[in-house]
């Protein structure tokens, strides 16, 4: 595998020491695709900004804007809001971190992406793709576990394939072995919603 270091680089963000991380998924519930061991969820919000340096010449149209906040999974209306991301054709173009990653070290998170508009855009995924990888960065430094990473079902495949493009492969599981534990320097365990697909991604 590549080292954490140059995966960081090609993400244009300063280079840091990633944890490692195990996985162990739990039974589903009815209410909510599985049953995690996460009190928090870190929200990724995806906006198509298609006037956005529209103008003659401009190589930054169309824009792809990810607004990024949290809550505690049973409070979903105690909504901090963390940073915005920019985005054109996958490449990241700008940041406004608003506050800390002030999450309790030590708890468990997920990832849940959104899309605000229906049938979202390759650039759409391709920038989730990225964002995803440098949130679970952020919740790395911040000793944080990703239990998961929760995305739209008709954007599972897309997303997964950028993600693959950063390195990751996706980890061979046993059939009937719920309690697969890897060693790696990243792990994106992907679940769809609703319910459906499931990959662990590891690089």
């Amino acid at each position: 595998m590549n080292g954490p270091d140059n995966l960081l680089k090609y993400l244009t963000v300063p280079a840091i020491a990633c944890l490692f991380l195990s996985f162990n998924p739990h039974p589903a519930s009815a209410d909510d695709q599985v049953v995690l061991p996460y009190d928090w969820v870190i929200q990724v919000d995806t906006i198509r900004l298609k006037r956005q340096f529209e103008y003659s010449g401009s190589t930054l149209n169309p824009i792809e804007k990810l607004e990024v906040s949290w809550h505690p999974v049973d409070k979903k209306d105690d909504v901090k809001k963390y940073e915005s991301m920019w985005f054109h054709d996958g490449k990241a173009v700008g940041m406004e971190k608003v506050r800390k990653l002030d999450i309790e070290k030590g708890e468990g998170v997920a990832i849940e992406v959104k899309h605000k508009e229906s049938n979202a855009t390759e650039a759409e995924k391709k920038a989730v793709a990225n964002a995803i990888i440098r949130l679970t960065l952020d919740a790395y430094l911040n000793k944080n576990t990703v239990a998961a990473v929760k995305v739209p079902k008709e954007s599972f495949s897309g997303i997964s394939n950028r993600i693959q493009e950063f390195g990751f492969h996706i980890a061979e599981e046993k059939a009937g072995d719920s309690q697969v534990q890897y060693t790696s320097d990243m792990t994106v365990t992907l679940i769809s919603v609703p319910e459906g697909e499931k990959q662990t991604l590891i690089r």
